[in-house]
């Protein structure tokens, strides 16, 4: 398991490359070409078409779930870029082509951060500010990724940057969850660069759990001999059975 290990970084999390499946070839917009066993995807017309750039995991996540794209080719022409999420689909009901949306952000079922907001129509139903960046500013060889744990809780990187956590609760009962990509205006090509699932635990989380069980207060939070980046995630941590509220 040594070629999984995450190596730190002063902006964060430099995760290997492992990609363990790719972008759905069929489920995508027919403005977008699956390409290198499912690793790339790319605008037919770029320069003629802003949007139906969306393409889909080829299978559903579960458990702990990975996701990490590199833009591989970007313009000028537009305004927007880059849109990266999930989508929740009833397990019972096949993949209906025709009901891919032109622009994910709006569309139900969906959860996707766009540029600095995040627009949450799987959970909370809510458009709120998120990120530390807006995804407007990613560049060519700039990476985009998404961390699902197994509680549900659903995160965002930037070049290996966390960005907080988005939402909880993106798993249901009788429900799929696909990745999607959302190659909009500026953004032409992405590459996956990591793409994998576990249902066990990772040590990360381990120490997590196990930290959360010893806090009272979660002021107790800033005064741990912790690196700062762990700190932010355990602010962010969601502490089943305590209320930290009062």
């Amino acid at each position: 398991m040594s070629s999984e290990v995450e190596v730190s970084t002063k902006s964060g999390f430099k995760l290997p490359e492992v990609v363990c499946f790719g972008y759905h070839k069929h489920y995508r917009s027919d403005q977008m070409r699956v390409t290198d066993d499912g690793k790339e995807a790319k605008k037919v017309d770029p320069e003629v078409i802003y949007a139906k750039g969306v393409v889909y995991s080829e299978r559903p996540v579960k458990g702990r779930a990975e996701f990490e794209v590199e833009v591989i080719s970007y313009g000028t022409s537009w305004s927007g870029n880059l849109k990266l999420g999930v989508m929740r689909h009833k397990s019972d009901k096949e993949l209906n082509p025709l009901k891919i949306p032109r622009y994910t952000p709006e569309s139900p079922e969906h959860c996707v951060w766009c540029a600095s907001k995040l627009h949450d129509h799987v959970t909370s139903m809510t458009e709120v500010a998120y990120g530390e960046i807006t995804l407007d500013d990613l560049k060519e060889g700039d990476k985009l990724g998404i961390v699902i744990t197994e509680k549900g809780v659903l995160s965002f990187l930037v070049n290996g940057k966390p960005q907080g956590t988005a939402t909880h609760n993106i798993y249901k009962t009788g429900h799929d969850v696909y990745i999607v990509v959302d190659h909009y205006a500026n953004c032409k090509a992405t590459r996956i660069t990591r793409a994998i699932m576990r249902v066990d635990p990772t040590l990360q989380e381990l120490c997590l759990d196990k930290i959360a069980s010893c806090l009272e207060r979660k002021e107790q939070i800033d005064t741990l001999p912790l690196p700062s980046h762990f700190r932010l995630i355990l602010q962010d941590y969601n502490y089943p059975g305590k209320d930290f509220s009062t």
